[in-house]
């Protein structure tokens, strides 16, 4: 395997870990907005480190490209929440694996390289591992199809954000690139705060230890994230692998619910396994990609 696919893959893992933080934070009385502006703010500081890598080279006059990948960034950021906020983890999380498609369509409109055979193989089992995991829950009204819907509107925005970095951040200087984007998804919190009466801005309660614990988990899957996608030129097979994290949620949930104060598995029944049958043609997906990027990682080698 590719050793740069590691990091989508350990990215995956402290995704699942940061989402179920911030349901529980949710269900423990601290408020979405808090939640999500505490997760932007942290976002912001934890990449900041990186302007100053390469702050010199850094051609300002095209600022305006990381702006716009933050910009994205943020909107898919706040869909997330609102997905979060009304429906379970172990759905919205692996729901968002479509990303995988809109990244594979947008590296063909933006930058014309067509992914390979095996890799549209990868997306299309994503994409039936998806709807298989809705299966089980047909019924859940107009609920479950907001879910859905504001879940694959926030996979399509994170996926145009994935395919800017991936085209304009060795560009403007990789490092600064991610660095002045998160500060962009910062500063839109900031300003959305600011017009919403600035109500109270830091998470206090029960909740409130979730709240941050789901903020850093996801500041810091964001930024190794960020790192594979502007240093390796592999969105789409880099997103494949993130896709996994549908299948750690599954896991954590099953394994750790009760102590994690999650009991999707219990209370979703049937419908749960559905969801488990759905990740699991999404693993399949991610094997092929990891398969297909040996391939031609090996056919590269001198």
């Amino acid at each position: 395997m590719p050793i740069y696919l590691l990091l989508p893959l350990s990215a995956a893992v402290v995704y699942a870990l940061g989402s179920i933080s911030i349901k529980r934070a949710l269900s423990d009385g601290v408020v979405v907005g808090q939640s999500f502006h505490l997760s932007n703010v942290v976002l912001g500081l934890v990449f900041l480190p990186l302007l100053f890598l390469g702050l010199a080279t850094i051609d300002w006059t095209i600022v305006w490209k990381p702006m716009v990948m933050g910009t994205a960034f943020f909107v898919g950021h706040w869909l997330t929440f609102g997905a979060i906020r009304r429906g379970d983890v172990s759905l919205v999380t692996p729901l968002m694996g479509t990303k995988v498609v809109f990244v594979a369509l947008g590296v063909v409109v933006l930058s014309g390289k067509v992914p390979s055979v095996p890799l549209w193989i990868a997306a299309f089992l994503t994409t039936l591992g998806i709807f298989v995991m809705g299966l089980g829950d047909l019924k859940g009204g107009s609920r479950l199809f907001f879910t859905i819907a504001v879940t694959l509107a926030s996979a399509l925005v994170f996926g145009v954000s994935d395919v800017l970095v991936s085209t304009w951040a060795r560009g403007f200087g990789a490092m600064p690139f991610l660095a002045v984007g998160s500060g962009t998804v910062a500063v839109w919190s900031l300003l959305m705060w600011f017009c919403q009466g600035r109500p109270v801005f830091f998470p206090k309660g029960p909740g409130s230890g979730w709240a941050w614990a789901g903020a850093i988990f996801i500041a810091v899957q964001a930024m190794v994230m960020g790192i594979g996608l502007a240093l390796f030129d592999d969105a789409t097979g880099i997103n494949i692998v993130y896709a996994s994290r549908g299948l750690w949620v599954i896991a954590l949930v099953v394994l750790f619910g009760h102590w994690l104060g999650n009991r999707e598995h219990r209370d979703q029944g049937r419908g749960f396994l559905w969801r488990v049958a759905g990740t699991l043609l999404l693993s399949v997906a991610i094997v092929i990609a990891v398969m297909d990027r040996a391939r031609v990682m090996a056919e590269l080698a001198p």
